[in-house]
C-alpha cells in the first residue's frame, strides 16, 4: 500500500503561469494553506465543512468534546459540519465521528465517562481505524487515535481531534487538535510543533534535546486506589471540593486540607515582555517558586551542566512539594551517583490551569527563553521524532513496581509516582551515555549572528551592529588579556564612593583582571564624564583594573530601563531577563568572564531584584555569582544615595568619611562646600 504523504510547502514549477500555489490548486479553489493555518475553532468548523464535501474527514475526542466553556452555539457549529449528535454537556464523554466526500459514515458517542468508542472500516483502497477514550476509560484512558493504513496521524491532545484527507492521492491535507476544554480552545499542530523542535535544535547547536511520554494510568492489576480513582472518576476538582475527607492518595503526603490546598493550587503566573511564561514568587510550606520558576531543591552550588524539564502541570509538580517533584528528585539521583559530573536541574513546569489553558505556542516560548549552553540537556515531553532522542514511560505505571501509589487522580501523580518518572530518566540518560563528560571546546557558546535578532526582539538593526562593534572592542582587548582570569563588576557610580572602591578591592582579589563596566546612560544627577573620571582617579593606585564604558547592552534604557525609574517602582515585580542574557551571552563570551560581583543591596528593592536574578540566571551559563557585603561608616552600609541625600540636605560634613579625597574634592568644587 502506498504510504501517505504529508504536505510541505511545495510550489510549482516557476515556469507554470498558474500564480497559484499548491495548496489552492489542490482545493479547486479552497485553500488548504488556509484550512491549516486557522486556529480559530468556529472559523476552522466552516472551512471544514467545505472541505468535508471533497475529502474524508476523521474526528477522535481525548478525554472529553467539551468543558465549562463549550455553549450550546458551540455544540450547534460542529453538528453544521453534518453530524447528529448534540455535546453540549457531554462532559468527558469519549466521541468519534467520519465523514466522507460529505457523506456521515459513523457518529458514536459513548454512554459514559469510562467507555469507548471504537470503529474501523475500508474507505476506498485505505484501512482507517478510530478510537476514542473518556476521562477514566477503562481501556487506554485520555487517548485519541486516527490511523490511516496502520499509522496514527492524530494529535492525541485534549479535546476534538481532526485527520482531514484525501483517500484518492493518500494525502494528509491537516492534522489537528482543538482543546474544547480551555477557554481558549487553543489549536494544537504537531506538525507545526515538530518543525519547531527541529529548528530549536538546528539554532542550539550543542543542546541535547530528549523527548519522553509519561506514564499512562493502569488498565490492570488495579491496586485499591486506583480502582477507588476509576470508580469515582477523581480529579483534582473532586478532590478540592472534599478535602475533608481523608481518602486520597495525597493524604499520605498532606495531612490537613490547608497542606492540600497549597499543593494543588498553581501559584500566579504572568506573561513577561517578551510573551514568556514566569511565576510570580511564591514562598509557602510546600510550593515555592523564585525567579519565574518551581524551586528545585538541592541544587549544587556549582555546576558544568544543566537539564531542563520542560513540560506541563505534571512536571511543574502539582499535588507535590518541592522536594517531591520529577525535578528534585531527579537532581537528588545526580548528586547521589554522579556528583562529580556537576550538573543541577531546573523546573520550567507550566502549571496554568488558572488560565484555563496554555495560550497557543507558549510552550515553546518557554523552551526558547531556556538559559541553555551547549552540553545542556532539555527533557521535552513529545512524541518520538526522528532524529530526537526517545524514550517511552507509557507503560511504567503498570504493575508489578515498587512505587506504592504513582496517580492520586486519573492523570496526575504522587510523589512516589515522581521519583518512579525521576528514576527512568536517570537510568535512561545515565545508560545512554549523556552523562559522559564534554571537552572545553563543546562546552563553547556559538555566536550566530543572522538569530541575533529573533533572540532579542527588542533590538534593532542598528543596536545589533552597535552590538557587534561593541563586542569586537572586547575580543580586541582580551587578546591582549592572555586569557587569564576575568571578573566583572557593573556600577552607575552616582557619585563614586569608599563603598565602590571597596567592592573593586574585594572583586580583584579574587580573580585576574577585573572590568568594571561603568553604566554608561546619562540620566543620573552626575553625568558619564564626570563618572567615568571620579572611577579612574579613585582607583589610580589600583592595579589589574580596566573601566570600560557599558555601551548600550548593560543596564540601558535599552536593555533594563527600570533601573533608572527605580524610586517609583519599589513595590513592583521587576524583568532584567534581557539585560542578563545579553551579559551573559554576547557581552561575557568576548572576555572570557567567569565571575561577576555586585554588592549586597540593603537599601532599594530594584536593584535587590536584579541581584537575586544575577545568582539566579548567571551561573546557568557558567558564570559565578559573588555578592559582597558593604562597607558601612558608623553601622550604616555607604550608598550612592546617602551621599546624594547628604548633599541635598548640604549636610557636607559626613562626607569625607563616605567618598575618596579624590570624589570629595570634585564635590567641593560643585557644591562650592567650605572647608570641613
Amino acid at each position: 500500500m502506498e504510504e501517505f504523504n504529508i504536505i510541505k510547502n511545495y510550489q510549482y514549477d516557476n515556469n507554470n503561469n498558474n500564480k497559484d500555489n499548491f495548496y489552492d490548486l489542490r482545493g479547486k479553489g479552497l485553500s488548504i494553506n488556509q484550512l491549516r493555518k486557522e486556529k480559530n475553532f468556529t472559523l476552522y468548523l466552516k472551512l471544514l465543512k467545505a472541505f468535508s464535501k471533497r475529502y474524508t474527514l476523521l474526528i477522535s475526542v481525548n478525554n472529553t468534546p467539551c468543558g465549562p466553556y463549550f455553549t450550546q452555539e458551540t455544540a450547534a457549529e460542529i453538528m453544521n459540519l453534518g453530524l447528529n449528535i448534540n455535546l453540549f454537556n457531554r462532559f468527558r464523554y469519549a466521541y468519534a465521528a467520519v465523514i466522507d466526500a460529505g457523506e456521515l459514515l459513523m457518529e458514536c458517542i459513548s454512554s459514559s465517562p469510562s467507555e469507548t468508542v471504537e470503529w474501523q472500516n475500508c474507505i476506498g483502497e485505505c484501512n482507517v481505524k478510530i478510537f476514542s477514550s473518556g476521562w477514566n476509560a477503562n481501556k487506554n484512558p485520555n487517548t485519541a487515535t486516527l490511523c490511516i493504513d496502520g499509522k496514527d496521524y492524530s494529535p492525541n491532545i485534549r479535546g476534538f481531534n481532526f485527520v482531514l484527507f484525501d483517500s484518492v492521492t493518500k494525502t494528509i491535507l491537516d492534522a489537528c487538535c482543538f482543546d474544547t476544554y480551555d477557554s481558549h480552545f487553543t489549536c494544537h499542530r504537531p506538525l507545526e510543533k515538530i518543525e519547531a523542535l527541529k529548528d530549536y535544535k538546528k539554532d542550539h547547536p550543542g543542546v541535547i534535546v530528549v523527548c519522553f511520554n509519561m506514564p499512562k494510568f493502569p488498565i490492570e492489576n488495579l491496586s485499591a486506589n486506583e480502582t477507588f480513582i476509576t470508580q469515582n472518576s477523581l480529579s483534582i476538582g473532586l478532590i478540592m471540593h472534599h478535602l475533608e475527607k481523608p481518602v486520597f492518595a495525597l493524604n499520605k503526603y498532606f495531612t490537613n486540607k490547608e497542606d492540600l490546598t497549597e499543593v494543588l493550587s498553581p501559584p500566579k503566573s504572568y506573561l513577561n515582555i517578551y510573551g514568556e511564561r514566569r511565576f510570580e514568587d511564591t514562598h509557602g510550606k510546600y510550593v515555592n517558586t523564585s525567579n519565574g520558576i518551581r524551586v528545585t531543591t538541592s541544587q549544587p552550588q556549582e555546576y558544568k551542566r544543566s537539564i531542563f524539564i520542560l513540560g506541563g502541570c505534571t512536571i511543574f509538580g502539582v499535588g507535590s512539594s518541592d522536594n517531591g517533584t520529577i525535578a528534585s528528585q531527579l537532581q537528588s539521583q545526580l548528586n547521589n551517583h554522579i556528583q562529580e559530573q556537576g550538573f543541577i536541574v531546573h523546573n520550567y513546569g507550566y502549571y496554568l490551569s488558572d488560565l484555563t489553558g496554555l495560550a497557543t505556542g507558549e510552550e515553546f516560548s518557554i523552551l526558547n527563553s531556556l538559559p541553555t549552553k551547549p552540553g545542556d540537556i532539555i527533557l521535552f515531553p513529545f512524541e518520538q521524532i526522528d532524529g530526537f532522542s526517545f524514550f517511552d514511560l507509557s507503560t511504567a505505571a503498570t504493575r508489578p513496581h515498587n512505587y506504592g501509589e504513582v496517580f492520586f487522580d486519573i492523570m496526575h501523580y504522587t510523589e512516589d509516582g515522581n521519583c518512579l518518572i525521576a528514576d527512568k530518566i536517570f537510568d535512561y540518560l545515565n545508560q545512554n551515555n549523556f552523562f559522559s563528560r564534554l571537552s572545553e571546546k563543546e562546552y563553547l557558546i556559538p555566536t550566530n549572528k543572522s538569530k541575533l535578532k529573533q533572540k532579542y526582539a527588542g533590538l534593532n538593526n542598528s543596536d545589533l551592529d552597535k552590538l557587534e562593534k561593541y563586542k569586537n572592542i572586547l575580543y580586541e582587548f582580551y587578546d591582549s588579556m592572555f586569557y587569564i582570569k576575568i571578573g566583572a563588576i557593573v556600577m552607575n557610580c552616582n557619585p563614586f564612593t569608599l563603598g565602590h572602591r571597596y567592592l573593586i578591592e574585594q572583586a580583584i582579589s579574587q580573580c585576574d583582571h577585573l572590568m568594571i563596566f561603568l553604566v554608561q546612560e546619562d540620566k543620573s544627577i552626575f553625568t558619564f564624564d564626570d563618572r567615568l573620571k571620579l572611577v579612574d582617579e579613585g582607583t589610580s593606585d589600583l592595579n589589574n583594573i580596566t573601566v570600560i564604558p557599558s555601551g548600550n547592552f548593560i543596564i540601558s534604557s535599552l536593555t533594563f530601563s527600570e533601573y533608572f525609574n527605580k524610586a517609583e517602582l519599589q513595590d513592583r515585580i521587576i524583568d532584567s531577563s534581557l539585560d542578563l542574557t545579553l551579559f551573559a551571552c554576547e557581552i561575557a563570551p568576548c572576555l572570557n568572564i567567569s565571575v561577576r560581583f555586585a554588592g549586597e543591596e540593603p537599601f532599594d528593592n530594584v536593584t535587590r531584584q536584579y541581584n537575586d536574578a544575577m545568582r539566579a540566571v548567571l551561573p546557568q551559563y557558567g558564570i559565578e555569582f559573588i555578592e559582597i557585603p558593604r562597607k558601612e561608616s558608623n553601622g550604616i552600609a555607604i550608598s550612592a544615595s546617602r551621599v546624594r541625600k547628604l548633599i541635598e540636605e548640604k549636610n557636607f560634613d559626613v562626607l569625607p568619611s563616605l567618598v575618596p579625597a579624590t570624589t570629595f574634592e570634585y564635590l567641593k568644587k560643585r557644591f562650592m562646600i567650605n572647608e570641613v
